[in-house]
């Protein structure tokens, strides 16, 4: 591409600025720092206070809990972080062969990307504007986690400085592994995953290599997203964030009878998409041994047995990818027969199996060392919030419309999101009650019918939202 001289590209991209928004400029970065400004206030007011709460009714200094470096607890910890972060890096790179961090908008790059100018110049604001606003929230998350395991006892100054240290360097390379995925996807760069991530460390050239159909599919595709996030569709968006299947095209799916040609359909689509089943039985594991670990420790403070059931929810999630696609096709004839709640059940089977093939040993070895009826405690309340688990996949998949309040300018934004997380707070709220029951029962039999009583209501909720969407599809 043929470009004019480097100060005359910038005074051109200046009168183009100009004669589209004028002399005060897009205001891209004015509405980046009002947002940063509301996320520092919130997360240091509300955050600090609500974290440094936490850790202080832990009191992990009386049980013998250190987190300092040196400390067993707090080595684990760190390094639990770092394969957070690790994991979250290779996330970034993944979404952003689908969804890259440079998205301008179409007339944009139809009518100034398209200008014999540098193209590092034209897409600078496309590139740092996200940059900007992730490396910034990400550290400032990560200094107040340090900092309230400070204020809370649990550890010394290092905490806030490892925190800061490690939101700074997570984000970076979670920004830089985002523009890489990019790279990657595009159909004129064309570059590996190594030398992507080597490119992205000169950012200018790695602007200049991205073409211009590649940078038109992901500005379109975040358009997309962005209209099913204002509608509260999570269909139309996973359909835009799906990867195309690209594995086991040719394994081809066999009738078993209703109930087990569902599950082997289900079977199928984890072996096409491997990623989904490896985080899910990771996160199964965690939390699971979360669980065990609550138990075990006689802890009486419902968040963890809630963090433990959120690590649960985001695990079967994961493997619960038939419940979705019924939920998403429930308007089209069955052609095995039955009814919904025998399909929705069917589709069930394999996250079920997960929770207890890989979640309930993890959950009994944390538990066990206490006790074996500690550990018998642990296996009643993993089961209990599994079936409130699956109650909230249940919920998360077979959707109606949401309410009309959502569009209400003032509120709507806010009760879009408390609509589209009821599931997954319904699933947290309910694993620690479950957890809290089994716990002060005084034997396995009423812990049991403890967490039968709690998980019914779940279920009872599930069912009527399936009932309402398979109504909702026959109108």
């Amino acid at each position: 591409m043929t470009t004019a001289p480097h100060g005359t590209d910038r005074e051109r991209l200046e009168d183009v600025t100009h004669v589209l928004h004028g002399p005060e400029g897009s205001g891209g970065w004015r509405n980046l720092l009002y947002v940063l400004y509301v996320v520092g206030l919130l997360t240091g007011i509300y955050g600090f206070t609500v974290l440094r709460g936490v850790v202080v009714v832990l009191d992990l200094p009386a049980r013998g809990w250190g987190l300092g470096v040196t400390d067993r607890v707090g080595a684990l910890v760190l390094v639990s972080l770092v394969v957070l972060v690790v994991a979250l890096v290779v996330l970034a790179h993944l979404a952003g062969r689908r969804r890259g961090p440079i998205t301008p908008a179409l007339p944009w790059l139809d009518h100034v990307a398209t200008a014999p100018v540098d193209r590092a110049l034209v897409l600078r604001d496309a590139w740092l504007l996200p940059a900007t606003g992730t490396v910034a929230g990400c550290t400032l998350v990560g200094t107040v986690l340090g900092a309230a395991v400070w204020g809370g006892g649990a550890a010394g100054p290092a905490a806030a400085l490892v925190g800061l240290g490690a939101g700074a360097a997570g984000s970076l390379a979670l920004v830089l592994a985002w523009l890489a995925g990019q790279l990657v996807a595009d159909p004129v760069a064309a570059v590996r995953p190594v030398a992507a991530v080597r490119r992205t460390l000169r950012p200018g050239a790695a602007l200049r290599a991205l073409g211009i159909e590649g940078l038109r599919t992901h500005s379109a595709r975040s358009s997309r997203l962005g209209g099913a996030a204002l509608a509260g569709d999570p269909r139309a968006a996973r359909l835009e964030a799906a990867a195309p299947v690209r594995r086991g095209r040719h394994l081809a799916l066999r009738s078993r009878g209703p109930v087990r040609t569902l599950v082997s359909r289900d079977l199928l689509g984890m072996r096409r998409q491997p990623l989904l089943p490896v985080g899910g039985l990771l996160l199964l594991a965690v939390g699971g041994a979360a669980l065990g670990a609550v138990v075990g420790a006689g802890v009486r403070n419902v968040v963890p047995a809630a963090l433990a059931a959120l690590a649960l929810h985001v695990g079967t999630g994961l493997l619960s990818e038939g419940l979705r696609l019924q939920g998403d096709t429930l308007g089209s004839p069955r052609l095995l027969g039955g009814s919904v709640t025998r399909e929705a059940l069917a589709h069930g089977v394999l996250p079920f199996l997960a929770l207890l093939v890989v979640g309930l040993p993890a959950a009994v070895a944390l538990a066990l060392p206490a006790s074996a009826a500690e550990g018998l405690v642990a296996a009643l309340a993993l089961v209990g919030v599994g079936v409130v688990v699956l109650a909230g996949q249940w919920l998360a998949a077979f959707r109606v419309r949401p309410p009309t309040l959502v569009f209400v300018a003032e509120s709507g934004p806010a009760l879009l999101v408390a609509w589209l997380l009821l599931p997954l707070v319904l699933s947290a709220s309910a694993g620690a009650a479950v957890t809290r029951l089994v716990q002060v029962a005084p034997g396995a039999p009423v812990a049991g019918a403890w967490a039968a009583a709690v998980a019914a209501v779940p279920w009872l909720l599930a069912r009527r939202s399936l009932r309402r969407a398979a109504g909702a599809h026959r109108d």
